[in-house]
């Protein structure tokens, strides 16, 4: 039970029996309304008739309706005149409306749609007093074939149990679309716990251990004391770039801060993205190459900060993957009214476990959190794009590279 309720099931369970619930009801209320509309149609003339059998008057048989009275004995009274043709079941006719009788001797009136052996399948019945001076004397009844009224009540009942079975298999549908979904996103909380968790650890614990290392003079070497200081001055500053990232991301995906757009030459926005990544790719032997087509590209409506952030994120990230003596390309394509700038690298690519989840908290290619970086870099610039209106994806096939894509609107 526990772990029923734990699973949000009784979500379901709720909301399926409301809707069961409100289906039958709905059902019970137009048999109830029906059968109201029914005594409002039938009743005026049982009423005349009833007036008039109790004066000893009799009436013509018709085809629409039967009529049968009886005295307060039970015994069947002549209605009709002598022309009538009587029922060739009229004894069992009579014993089912003399099971009535006691209820209208009462006073009170008989309504019901019932099987009437001798005369209908099914017949609506509708039965009440005959009053003479003041004194009731017996019973009447009307009768009256329901083969279409009940034709028409079993439609809609058709149409309630259809309403109910398919109304019951979309909720149960999205319902189970909602509860995995919550689910994953327990898990997605879970795992960014854990991941923050480790990755606020690694630092913490080097620069924990290194300095209660210098501070107890274990290491007296003066080389080794510097070493030490600049691992600590590295692991701070790498510190410091996740809880800025963290803000970053979390400033973004809470305020949803509306950026200025303006005309922005997009040549231009490319050359500052890539200048400080030309004079790294010198040191690490790597080759940025920005084709013609991006260097060509034609003036774009956005804001020209945030789109060199993200640039430099997908750079930062493309030189991370690209091998020794590897490449990084910035190329471009216009479509529409839409521009594209491609960022590409000829690394090991993305594996396609991890492609769907890339724009993830804290996803990387290497599981194991062993690459440099705060793995939040590529959930930034999609917030970015996001808030920007525009669009970022990403191509890998494998071990042939990976492309990053962002979409930019011409001006």
């Amino acid at each position: 039970m526990k772990r029923l309720f734990s699973s949000k099931l009784w979500i379901a369970f709720v909301i399926l029996a409301i809707f069961i619930s409100g289906q039958l009801l709905g059902a019970f209320a137009i048999k109830h309304y029906f059968i109201e509309s029914k005594i409002e149609e039938l009743q005026p003339p049982l009423t005349l008739i009833g007036e008039e059998v109790a004066k000893g008057d009799k009436i013509s048989r018709t085809d629409d309706f039967l009529v049968k009275a009886f005295d307060v004995h039970g015994k069947e009274m002549d209605v009709y005149t002598d022309d009538g043709v009587p029922s060739s079941d009229n004894a069992k006719v009579n014993k089912k409306l003399a099971s009535y009788l006691p209820k209208i001797i009462s006073g009170k009136m008989a309504v019901e749609i019932h099987e009437v052996p001798g005369y209908s399948k099914r017949a609506i019945i509708i039965g009440q007093p005959i009053v003479h001076n003041g004194k009731v004397t017996g019973g009447i009844f009307l009768l009256k074939e329901a083969r279409a009224y009940q034709a028409a009540l079993d439609g809609f009942y058709l149409v309630f149990f259809v309403t109910l079975a398919i109304g019951t298999i979309i909720i149960l549908a999205f319902l189970t679309v909602f509860i995995r979904e919550k689910n994953e996103l327990d898990q997605m909380r879970k795992d960014y716990v854990a991941n923050i968790s480790h990755e606020l650890k690694t630092p913490l614990s080097s620069i924990k251990a290194l300095t209660e290392t210098l501070a107890d003079h274990v290491v007296t070497d003066p080389e080794k004391i510097d070493q030490y200081y600049s691992i600590i001055l590295r692991e701070s500053a790498r510190l410091e770039k996740l809880i800025a990232d963290l803000l970053e991301l979390s400033r973004l995906q809470h305020k949803k801060v509306a950026f200025d757009k303006s005309v922005v030459d997009t040549k231009e926005v490319i050359e500052e993205a890539a200048e400080p990544f030309a004079i790294l790719a010198d040191e690490l032997d790597l080759q940025l190459q920005i084709t013609e087509r991006a260097k060509n590209l034609p003036e774009t409506y956005s804001n020209k900060d945030r789109i060199i952030q993200v640039l430099t994120i997908l750079l930062d990230n493309a030189f991370k993957f690209a091998p020794e003596q590897g490449r990084v390309v910035i190329d471009a394509k216009t479509t529409g009214k839409k521009a594209e700038i491609r960022v590409s690298d000829n690394g090991p690519g993305i594996s396609k476990e991890i492609l769907p989840h890339i724009f993830g908290r804290f996803t990387k290619e290497d599981l194991s959190h062993t690459s440099t970086g705060s793995g939040l870099g590529l959930s930034i610039a999609h917030e970015i794009m996001e808030q920007l209106g525009e669009k970022i994806r990403v191509e890998s096939k494998g071990d042939s590279g990976t492309t990053f894509i962002i979409t930019l609107r011409r001006a």
